[in-house]
């Protein structure tokens, strides 16, 4: 597959399967037509027509919204309609840099489409050999991806805490990088998609970084969430993510922002235009 058809998958979703979740008078996510006609039960949280599902105005508040809605959520997953309960909460906003609406337990935030957030950190080694950089295996029993490859850190955005300190526990926690250490990631950009996945529709903003390590240097696994770590040349990265589909999905994304980046990309490349368009979401809406 080649690299702009890598970008392609993280593009794909088809509008006319969704109904806009709106709050607010603002579309904050996008639920299908089936869980949008189960959501008709709650009545008394969600005011659902066949164009849209808009939370009642009723609700005005933060507590409120929270509150009702993970009611909802608790029942949905007692019936099986979402399939798990992550006990981490995600902030509903069409900015980080704004004052959520409510915050919802992740393992809904793709049933509802809603904007989620998260850090990627590209783990670098400038060796005699040349750049290389630090590949995760994920856990094979992880219940998104497993076996796949991923950065040495990456995470979704929890609510209550900033980026910088999300990134310092994510670090800790899956490669063992001390605060001394993780704290020193440069911030790099962000790239931003909307795609159909078997957990729903990700619509997601990721906050990308770079952390040059030393090469003593070597990562340990705290939460089980790892298999095991490999540092290969950034020539093995662009092969692996060309020619195989060992990467998740959008690791391939961040990766290939880093290859534009530092210029392993470059404009005399056929798809390098696209490519760049391709590092964010076309569509304006939300």
């Amino acid at each position: 597959m080649s690299l702009i058809e890598r970008v392609k998958t993280c593009h794909f979703w088809q509008p006319e399967n969704y109904r806009p979740f709106i709050v607010n008078n603002e579309i904050h996510g996008h639920i299908t037509h089936n869980l949008a006609t189960k959501l008709k039960d709650f009545n008394s949280v969600f005011n659902v027509s066949s164009k849209s599902v808009a939370l009642s105005d009723k609700l005005t508040t933060f507590e409120s919204r929270t509150r009702e809605i993970e009611g909802v959520i608790k029942v949905l997953v007692k019936e099986g309609i979402i399939p798990r309960w992550r006990d981490e909460e995600y902030a509903v906003t069409n900015s980080w840099h704004l004052s959520p609406l409510f915050k919802m337990d992740r393992g809904a935030s793709g049933h509802f489409g809603i904007r989620s957030y998260g850090v990627h950190v590209n783990g670098l080694v400038k060796s005699e050999e040349g750049l290389k950089i630090w590949i995760g295996k994920r856990s094979l029993t992880k219940p998104n991806a497993p076996g796949e490859l991923d950065h040495i850190v990456a995470g979704g955005q929890p609510y209550g805490l900033s980026i910088l300190e999300n990134l310092i526990k994510e670090a800790e926690e899956e490669a063992n990088i001390p605060r001394a250490i993780s704290s020193a990631a440069k911030a790099t950009g962000m790239v931003s998609y909307r795609c159909e996945r078997p957990d729903g529709l990700k619509n997601d903003h990721l906050y990308t970084y770079d952390l040059y390590l030393d090469e003593s240097f070597v990562p340990q696994n705290m939460d089980g969430e790892v298999e095991e770590f490999y540092l290969w040349p950034i020539e093995k990265v662009i092969d692996r993510i060309t020619n195989t589909d060992d990467f998740k999905y959008n690791v391939s994304l961040v990766l290939i922002h880093f290859l534009i980046r530092e210029g392993y990309l470059t404009p005399d490349d056929d798809a390098y235009s696209d490519l760049i368009k391709g590092m964010h979401r076309q569509d304006i809406t939300s």
